[in-house]
């Protein structure tokens, strides 16, 4: 997709994306409540947090919806094929290997949490 356009950060605020996704802040409200695929972080103050994969699946939603014309319940499959975890994880049989892919999600996905405590923490 358009992921050579996302800023090298961990967190965005709801401006950013806002901006950076060209849309109007009820779309991405309405896009949060109609494909649960991604969910902000709001703080004390109530600023909206999010992370770089929310950014990811905002960006092929729009593309998904608005360029490509697709319906929302392929969208749901499509988001479900590109972003796996959000299909569930399933348990792998004992013995079997973690994926070298995986793990640099795993890991990326806890420097965004540790990111998001750490600006919590400020205010």
């Amino acid at each position: 997709m358009a992921d050579d356009r996302i800023p090298d950060k961990l967190t965005f605020k709801r401006k950013e994306v806002i901006q950076l996704a060209k849309l109007d802040g009820r779309v991405l409200d309405y896009w949060e409540k109609e494909f649960h695929a991604f969910s902000p972080v709001v703080n004390q103050s109530g600023e909206k947090f999010y992370s770089r994969r929310d950014v990811e699946i905002i960006l092929a939603v729009k593309q998904w919806l608005i360029q490509e014309k697709r319906d929302k319940s392929h969208i749901q499959e499509l988001l479900q094929q590109r972003f796996v975890d959000l299909a569930g994880a399933q348990p792998s049989p004992a013995g079997d290997a973690v994926s070298p892919e995986k793990l640099r999600r795993i890991r990326r996905g806890l420097r965004e949490i540790l990111t998001l405590l750490a600006k919590d923490d400020k205010h």
